[in-house]
């Protein structure tokens, strides 16, 4: 067995612009599912695990380049989820568009990267 692969973590390299969309599509999916879906202890416990990650986003400076962010098993499913509704609510809701498209398959490719993590 290869020693080197032992301490390595998987990450997702993400920039600032990155990390607005990933805060932006956490707080509309928890808004959408708040108001979708009747309250469940599976529906908290995924709201509260959203919530502290939105906020330890919104707790990194601006002024940093490219981050290392460290996400629990937790995290990365339910960042999954909300990545997916938002990917759904996108293609139902928002008309066919160059732009529309460009934007879907950025967070396909994040979603991807965090299924990787899995």
């Amino acid at each position: 067995m290869d020693r080197s692969n032992l301490n390595r973590l998987p990450t997702v390299a993400l920039n600032f612009n990155d990390l607005a969309s990933v805060r932006s599509i956490i707080r509309a999916y928890i808004t959408y599912t708040r108001r979708a879906n009747k309250p469940t202890r599976e529906r908290d416990e995924q709201m509260h695990v959203l919530e502290s990650l939105y906020l330890r986003l919104a707790n990194i400076p601006v002024n940093v380049g490219d981050i290392a962010l460290l996400l629990n098993v937790a995290e990365v499913a339910a960042l999954d989820c909300a990545i997916a509704g938002f990917y759904a609510f996108v293609r139902n809701k928002v008309s066919p568009s160059r732009e529309r498209d460009e934007t879907l398959q950025d967070v396909e490719r994040l979603r991807q990267a965090l299924a990787r993590m899995q």
